[in-house]
């Protein structure tokens, strides 16, 4: 546990196809906002993105900005939502977003949000794989 909190994005990788159960996926987030609140993590935001496939990218090329549709690369595993937290307690938050893969599989980044002071808490390398 760190002594100062700071506030981190925990973001949600996973296949859009491979969520075994909605309902219960729906819940678990409800359960880890809850158990995020009992443990001291102040969840300041986060939201479900939708599917890649509605996304518009920008590249800049050789002949200057060019737009498109879809995802940027062919990939079975997509950035599917996101919270940032603040915590002074990085590894037990991801402790808690271990639930969240129970019936969606897929893995769950956290880091730092960037611009804050360096001294308020290591960076630790710390993802929960499917």
């Amino acid at each position: 546990m760190t002594s100062t909190p700071r506030t981190w994005t925990l973001l949600l990788w996973g296949d859009p196809d491979a969520c075994l159960d909605l309902g219960a996926s729906y819940a678990a987030h409800e359960r880890f906002a809850a158990d995020c609140a009992a443990h001291g993590h102040e969840i300041l935001g986060g939201e479900e993105l939708a599917s890649p496939n509605a996304a518009r990218l920008l590249r800049v090329g050789a002949d200057g900005p060019e737009l498109s549709d879809g995802p940027f690369a062919e990939t079975t595993e997509h950035l599917g939502g996101f919270y940032l937290v603040r915590t002074a307690d990085p590894d037990g938050l991801l402790h808690l977003a271990a639930g969240l893969l129970e019936n969606d599989p897929g893995t769950i980044e956290l880091r730092p949000v960037g611009g804050q002071d360096a001294q308020a808490a290591p960076l630790v390398d710390a993802a929960v794989a499917s």
